[in-house]
């Protein structure tokens, strides 16, 4: 898994929806250049959230997607000051995403970092810290959680 810099970091996501949300993230990974094909990778968001929220609650969301538009694993961060509506578990808003994305050979990288996700963002200082943290912050925290 690649590991977040701050130009993976994007602490005031345009959007308004889960849609525009997404269609930005998709964006943000074509401008890094982690993927070839950013309506590729957009509709494995989309299939995603329609097959299952990303929504784990606490204002957080791990949008992840498995494609052949992915040129190497990566992970990006997204913050909002809008809660946006993403049917996630606890039905309140999210203004927090982890974005995943993994080439579609392979996978257990991506099984295992939404684990280690999983398994931190339970703890409220952790979602804490992704809500009120810098970019520095946010690129340490999650670089060290991943790692």
């Amino acid at each position: 898994m690649s590991f977040l810099n701050a130009n993976a970091v994007n602490l005031n996501i345009g959007g308004n929806s889960a849609y525009s949300v997404l269609k930005n993230l998709a964006a943000m990974a074509a401008d890094l250049g982690y993927i070839n094909d950013k309506q590729a990778f957009m509709q494995t968001l989309l299939l995603r959230e329609q097959n299952h929220s990303t929504g784990f609650g606490s204002g957080v969301a791990v949008p992840h997607g498995k494609s052949a538009a992915v040129v190497k694993p990566f992970v990006l961060f997204a913050r909002s000051p809008l809660d946006i509506d993403w049917k996630a578990m606890d039905d309140e808003g999210v203004n927090c995403w982890i974005c995943i994305g993994i080439p579609e050979i392979g996978g257990e990288e991506q099984v295992n970092a939404i684990s280690t996700l999983c398994r931190k963002i339970i703890h409220q200082d952790f979602i804490q810290q992704l809500k009120t943290g810098n970019a520095q912050d946010v690129v340490a925290l999650l670089n060290q959680t991943l790692s």
